[in-house]
């Protein structure tokens, strides 16, 4: 299991920035918090089809919708966040054993998928 511990206030921050995109129809087809051992951290993966044609151009519309629904890129660093293209090793490796519609949450530890060590997680998203 992860060594850092992920908060409910970080729980409930990703809920409410996916809650953000869907309402500025911001393509969301992953969402997930990922524990990345060798940095020690926890990281709030969106996977989107923008990342893969404008990286930085998604990054900019994620980090105006947040600025205007309010405080929330006061509350949370956009250097956690990390937009992913819809090929993204680790999202697809649990995306090919679990599928999670809405909002939800669903805890994903301690598992190896076609190669991809997947320490821990928690899973808001993720469409087939």
């Amino acid at each position: 299991m992860a060594g850092a511990v992920l908060v409910e206030a970080d729980i409930e921050m990703g809920r409410e920035l996916l809650k953000i995109l869907d309402a500025a129809s911001f393509p969301v087809t992953g969402a997930a918090w990922v524990y990345y051992a060798d940095a020690g951290e926890w990281r709030l993966l969106i996977r989107t089809p923008k990342a893969e044609r404008d990286l930085l151009g998604a990054l900019r519309e994620v980090a105006g919708a947040m600025d205007a629904a309010g405080d929330l890129r006061s509350r949370i660093d956009l250097a956690r966040i990390k937009l992913v293209p819809p090929k993204d090793r680790v999202l697809a490796a649990m995306g090919s054993v679990v599928r999670v519609d809405g909002a939800s949450t669903v805890r994903f530890s301690r598992n190896m998928i076609n190669g991809v060590l997947i320490d821990d997680a928690l899973i808001y998203r993720l469409a087939a």
